[in-house]
Order: C-alpha cells, then sequence, then structure tokens
C-alpha cells in the first residue's frame, strides 16, 4: 500500500505492508526537492519505486536505523546512484541489519532490510540548496536525528514525535531521553512536523509544546501513585489501563508497562521538582 499527498516541496509517502485489505502499520518517507528522508518498508518496495519513478533522488537521509525507516535504502540507492546519510550509530546496523534482532512482528509487518553502506551525518547536511539541521534526538533509538529547516520550519522528526500522547514504549525505548529530545525540539520556531508515523503535523511548535505537557503530567501521576506505596502494576492499571493487543501481538515489546517502568527508572537521574 502506498498514498502520496503533496506539501509545498515536500512529497509525502504513507506506506505499509497490505495484508488483503489490512495495513498493520503504516510509515511514512518523505521527499524534498531531491532529498529523501527515510525509505520507508520493504514490504511496500515496489509500488515506493513506481511513485519514485519521474523523481530524483539525490540524497537519502535516515533518522535513524530501524527496519521501517532503512527498508529501501538499498534499492533507491541502486537506482538512482543517491549518497546514503545518517547518524554514525546508526551506520552499522545499516551495514549488517541481521545486528538489529527483529522479533517476529518486525519481520512480518516490515522485513528484514538489505545490507547498506552510508556516510556520517555532521552538524548539518546541505542538499539542492537546501540546508537541513542536524538535530541528535535520542530516546527512541541510539543515533536518531531530527532534520529542520530553519527558512520553512519545517521538522522531519523520525520517530520521536509520533503524536502527543504516550501509551506505549518499546522495550528499549528511554522515556526521559525522549522529554529531554523534544524540550531540545521546543527551542526551535517549527511550522510544520514532517513524522514518520502521523504525517504532516501543522502548527509544529504548538503540537510539541502539547506532547511535552502530556508526557510531564504522566510523569507526575506515576510518580505521585509510587509514592503512595502502589507497585508499577497497579499503577500502570490505574493511569494506562489493562494491556491489549499492542502488548500481546508484540510478544512485549511495545507495551504500557514500559511507560511506567521507564518513568520510575527515570525518576534517580531525573528528580520530580
Amino acid at each position: 500500500m502506498i498514498k502520496i499527498r503533496t506539501y509545498g516541496e515536500v512529497t509525502a509517502f504513507c506506506m505499509g505492508r497490505s495484508i488483503g485489505p489490512l495495513v498493520p502499520y503504516r510509515v511514512y518517507a518523505f521527499l524534498m526537492g531531491n532529498t529523501l528522508i527515510d525509505t520507508g518498508t520493504a514490504y511496500a518496495r515496489d509500488e515506493f519505486m513506481a511513485a519514485l519513478r519521474t523523481k530524483r533522488v539525490s540524497t537519502v537521509i535516515n533518522t535513524h536505523q530501524h527496519e521501517d525507516h532503512i527498508g529501501n535504502n538499498t534499492v533507491v540507492h541502486d537506482a538512482f546512484g543517491a549518497a546514503v546519510y545518517a547518524h554514525e550509530d546508526c551506520l552499522p546496523y545499516m551495514a549488517d541489519p541481521a545486528a538489529l534482532k527483529l522479533k517476529a512482528y518486525q519481520r512480518f509487518v516490515w522485513g528484514l532490510p538489505e545490507r547498506c553502506s552510508g556516510s556520517p551525518l555532521g552538524k548539518s547536511i546541505s542538499c539542492d540548496g537546501t540546508t537541513l539541521q542536524v538535530i541528535p534526538s535520542p530516546g527512541h533509538s541510539v543515533g536518531h536525528v531530527c532534520l529542520y529547516e530553519e527558512k520553512t520550519g519545517g521538522l522531519f522528526t523520525g520517530d520521536i514525535f509520533c503524536g502527543r500522547a504516550v501509551r506505549y514504549l518499546r522495550r528499549d525505548e528511554d522515556f526521559e531521553e525522549i522529554l529531554s529530545s523534544l524540550k531540545n525540539l521546543a527551542r526551535l520556531d517549527i511550522s510544520t512536523i514532517f513524522c514518520s508515523l502521523k504525517g504532516i503535523v501543522n502548527d509544529g511548535s504548538a503540537a510539541i509544546a502539547a506532547k511535552i505537557a502530556c508526557m510531564e503530567d504522566l510523569k507526575r501521576q506515576v510518580r505521585e501513585l509510587a509514592d503512595t506505596g502502589l507497585s508499577p502494576r497497579e499503577i500502570r492499571i490505574r493511569i494506562l489501563g489493562y494491556e491489549d493487543a499492542m502488548h500481546y501481538l508484540t510478544a512485549a515489546h511495545f507495551s504500557k508497562q514500559h511507560v511506567i517502568d521507564s518513568i520510575l527508572a527515570g525518576r534517580a537521574e531525573t528528580p520530580c521538582l
């Protein structure tokens, strides 16, 4: 499945694996001029490459190394001769995707990417006369970056934004690091967010501020309940409810409990003032 939308100078490609009429998870890649930001899932490869047939891609920038963001790196490089860039911590995973150690559900929904070599990003990168600031934004994964175009206020957020509410985290995500990354992004004048999960989000600064407020409120609730002596499980049920399909279909890789546990784990490092 692929759906295409144009927003100013940016073309958004929403894609996912079609299982009959069902698309269990969608992910976005964005083309700005000749620069492709992330390449989506390998399971949408044929449709994605057909959509790019009339385009020119000189540069690929990966926000991070997860399989739904680098899935078509190799075929795009081979088709266009595009240079590929990512944070230096992502490059070993791109060169050897087996190092991602994908779970069964990840292989089923997104597939294992092909090997791909790339070059490390610096503090900024110039593409087609446009300069993108490279902003380290850890928390979702090692080496995660956002890309900011100051002229238009466009921010490509990879998976660090993903909507205002936080109900699940991956086992390897860090709540406090995500929050810190968002607070760093909040210093920017953001007109539009180009999010890998939500697509195009207008009034970006307000959306970032709303997510920060949501996360701060959630953290406050969790810590207040912990101070009453409730267990992490009891806190999760009280605030987020019982685990649902996301927990069971991913074999607890995504879980509501990870949200609570990550908040409590970060308490010693970041006291609640």
